[in-house]
């Protein structure tokens, strides 16, 4: 399998004019990148960036960061992304964890301190600013000196080079790092492209950073295939915002989380005349709302929707094909061609039975290397030598199959908690609650209670023809097709839920 920059640079080479990438409705081609990603790379080795250092990146979405981020690949050192909108003691840990040598950024705060706080060796400044301090350089400048000739890049040939370090959602300080290299990335982004159909005329849009697993794939599997990446930098606030993006550039497949997706079911108009390019929408991340989905079909009619389940572990695991989202809207399908999956009780059985609730257990080509500096948690997750496979991924998450061999999503293990001596799931609670026309988007959590241990609390946005008296409207929803104590005791109408730096709706700061 060719290393990951490599399949971009040939299509680089084969169409140096061709649009590589939309960001905000500026193009950039591929000659353009590729040029820009050779200068970074070579800066990267003038600087003592060797293969296996780690190089962080820490800024919002530009074309520098893109082509920063197939620097460091071509560099053979390893990317360790951070969130823009993280913290700079949230940096500096990670800094710390993956002991970077260099970080470009577009600045961050106390910036000049940052190399006695951490290991950095070198600070690159996206951009013109100018700085004295003599382990911070700025991009622009340093490139326009360099002499290409004093900066030869390594000979890279091993598919097997680690990558990326792709950090999980976590506490504050302690989120794990996903380790993967360019045989794992070019093996998802195949089997992905593959049942998508992806082909170099596709046009992807997506609202994605560089700071997740999800963003960096949406950003560069367009690219890997020869296709055209369109990146809003900015989410949308309305329906119209996706459309218009759509038809400006032409878009034939968008890859987004569910509250775009939502947001794209707030409208009742017809919608296919005027978007006559798009081919697909898929969405992972989150489960989608049966009336969701019946709204865009109606919209959209000769669109695919692809419901997709995956995790920062192993990329991508089961998708649901679109012929089947009408009928089985809640399924998130069968697993990919090379992707083996066990339900297993809380014993380590497997469960044979179809539509009995055990574990998610995986595995594939493309299951992570492990966790970085983290061999204590990587053991907890990867079981080897198990059901006939070496290596699996213990998901943490809750699932059932049918008959079929559909899997369905039920909740993560740690999301289910105890009122009295009563399960509940929140994910159930909130697929009742979204069958009911007056709500749009529902997040349920946890509420500590002295008598019945917790209490779930319902957080909803409602649709806009409706108000907060339809509190006991709900209520009895609820009561009707839900056991007692799957019944909301607590709620909490909101004009918007609260979303994670990558664009998931989240609990966390409800309770």
């Amino acid at each position: 399998m060719p290393l990951y920059h490599d399949a971009i640079e040939k299509n680089a080479a084969k169409h140096p004019e061709k649009c590589a990438i939309a960001l905000d409705a500026i193009h950039y081609s591929y000659g353009m990148l590729q040029t820009r990603m050779t200068h970074i790379a070579r800066l990267l080795v003038a600087n003592g960036v060797q293969p296996g250092d780690r190089v962080a990146l820490y800024s919002p979405i530009c074309i520098d960061l893109i082509a920063a981020y197939l620097a460091v690949l071509r560099a053979g050192a390893i990317t360790a992304a951070t969130h823009p909108t993280y913290s700079r003691e949230k940096l500096v840990y990670q800094l710390k964890h993956t002991g970077a040598k260099v970080l470009i950024t577009q600045g961050v705060d106390a910036l000049e301190t940052l190399c006695r706080e951490t290991d950095l060796d070198r600070i690159i400044l996206i951009g013109n600013d100018e700085t004295s301090h003599p382990q911070i350089i700025s991009l622009d400048r340093a490139v326009s000196v360099l002499d290409a000739q004093a900066a030869a890049l390594p000979d890279l040939q091993d598919d097997t080079r680690a990558t990326s370090i792709f950090y999980t959602s976590g506490s504050t300080f302690n989120p794990k790092g996903v380790v993967v290299n360019h045989r794992i990335m070019g093996a998802a982004t195949t089997a992905i492209a593959a049942y998508l159909n992806n082909t170099a005329d596709d046009v992807i849009l997506s609202y994605s950073t560089l700071a997740s697993d999800y963003g960096v794939y949406n950003i560069l599997m367009p690219l890997y295939f020869g296709g055209t990446s369109v990146i809003e930098s900015r989410p949308p606030t309305a329906a119209n915002d996706v459309l218009e993006v759509i038809k400006r550039e032409r878009v034939t497949g968008m890859h987004v989380f569910p509250p775009i997706f939502f947001l794209l079911a707030e409208t009742q108009e017809h919608w296919q005349r005027q978007l006559p390019t798009l081919r697909y929408i898929s969405s992972s991340g989150q489960p989608l709302y049966s009336r969701h989905i019946e709204r865009i079909r109606t919209a959209l009619p000769d669109v695919q929707i692809f419901s997709n389940y995956g995790l920062t572990e192993c990329k991508r695991v089961s998708y649901l094909p679109p012929e089947e989202i009408d009928r089985r809207p809640t399924s998130v399908g069968k697993p990919l061609p090379g992707v083996s999956v066990f339900i297993v009780d809380d014993n380590g059985e497997r469960i044979i039975q179809p539509n009995i609730i055990g574990e998610l257990w995986v595995t594939c080509d493309y299951l992570m290397l492990e966790y970085w500096k983290m061999p204590e948690a990587t053991n907890v997750a990867i079981k080897t030598q198990a059901f006939g496979e070496a290596r699996l991924y213990r998901t943490g998450d809750l699932f059932k199959m049918d008959d079929q061999g559909f899997l369905y999503y039920i909740a993560r293990k740690d999301d289910v908690f105890a009122r009295n001596i009563w399960n509940v799931n929140p994910r159930e609670i909130e697929q009742c609650l979204a069958s009911h026309p007056a709500v749009a988007q529902v997040v349920v959590v946890s509420v500590a209670d002295e008598s019945a241990g917790f209490l779930p609390k319902a957080c909803v946005v409602l649709e806009r023809d409706h108000d907060p008296s339809c509190e006991a409207a709900l209520q009895e929803h609820c009561k009707r097709l839900m056991d007692w104590h799957m019944v909301p005791a607590q709620w909490a109408f909101m004009d918007a839920l609260p979303q994670t730096d990558s664009g998931k709706t989240t609990g966390k700061g409800l309770v």
